[in-house]
């Protein structure tokens, strides 16, 4: 049932807009901005963990990431692939092929397979994740993908560092992202708003909210779902949280250990798989058919973001007294 909370949060909810760096040649994706920080964690009645309070405003982004985009990251960072970020997997795969690589070590090149490029990309790894979160952080192009907001040299016991930005979620703010609701102050079960559990298709060709369950697949035997064809999304308007790929978070397993969280569900996921109390647990090297990725950006401190203003304010001034000469 929708979980009231006992202190009214704040209202504050900003529309999805893009993050984007200077360059249009930049990768750009679509965030959502959670806003309402200070909210109450959740107090599910399953076991004895709440997640879901966050003190702080951030954003996440509002598709999964995708195939086109993924393909972007492989082309400015995979020309000699030494950290395995491409899987011969995403070519052939029985699901269907997303991403063709051409060439030889040290000039390979990416192309996203047609019709693919705006599902979810799949068989990428936790560690994949980080170092594309790196990648943006450091500003793309031939930047690192070993440290920024994560120092990969940390081994599988990485945590993201005290300032880092584009990250992985944690439990607490996919948690909140997908379940609570900032107008009424309260947790629903289920990634659309809703407290009743969606109910499994019936045939391969009605659309619905949320792409999980047995067969009939999606239109047939398409198995994943692109961005747009499901209707469901979170009270903040974030899209397929259920179903569709399981999403690498940077949350260790309550259990103890190494292994990562993921959330959400998965295409082959029952309606429970979806709902708040849905998760799994993997080695964090893990690349299957059902994990794919989701990001979030942390806004930094108004110091650090004035600071980096001030910046962009003295180069812009600069480029115009160099070009009024």
């Amino acid at each position: 049932m929708m979980r009231s909370r006992g202190k009214k949060a704040l209202v504050f909810v900003v529309a999805s807009g893009f993050l984007a760096s200077l360059s249009p040649a930049d990768l750009t994706i679509q965030m959502t901005t959670i806003g309402n920080p200070g909210n109450a964690d959740d107090a599910p009645y399953w076991d004895n963990l709440h997640y879901g309070g966050v003190d702080y405003v951030y954003q996440i982004s509002t598709f999964e990431v995708t195939v086109a985009q993924y393909t972007e990251f492989l082309n400015a960072t995979a020309a000699s692939d030494p950290y395995g970020l491409y899987n011969p997997y995403m070519m052939g795969a029985m699901e269907g092929s997303i991403i063709e690589r051409s060439g030889s070590d040290g000039s390979y090149t990416y192309g996203a397979v047609a019709g693919a490029e705006n599902e979810p990309v799949r068989y990428v790894s936790f560690y994949d994740g980080l170092r594309l979160c790196n990648w943006m952080a450091n500003g793309q192009g031939s930047a690192s993908t070993e440290t920024g907001s994560y120092n990969i040299a940390e081994g599988i016991w990485v945590t993201r560092g005290a300032n880092a930005t584009w990250v992985l979620p944690n439990q607490d703010e996919w948690y909140k992202a997908a379940y609570y609701d900032p107008v009424n102050d309260a947790y629903y079960d289920y990634p659309n708003g809703s407290d009743a559990a969606p109910s499994e298709p019936t045939d391969g060709t009605t659309p619905r909210e949320m792409n999980f369950g047995n067969t009939p697949f999606w239109q047939g035997n398409q198995y994943y779902t692109s961005i747009g064809e499901t209707t469901g999304q979170s009270p903040y308007g974030v899209c397929d949280m259920g179903g569709n790929v399981q999403e690498w978070t940077d949350s260790f397993s309550p259990g103890g250990g190494a292994d990562r969280v993921t959330r959400g569900g998965l295409f082959v996921s029952s309606a429970s798989d979806l709902s708040y109390s849905g998760t799994a647990t993997y080695d964090p090297s893990v690349e299957g058919a059902g994990e794919g990725l989701r990001l979030a950006y942390i806004i930094p401190e108004p110091s650090t973001l004035l600071l980096c203003l001030a910046g962009l304010a003295s180069l812009w001034f600069s480029w115009l007294k160099r070009c009024c000469r």
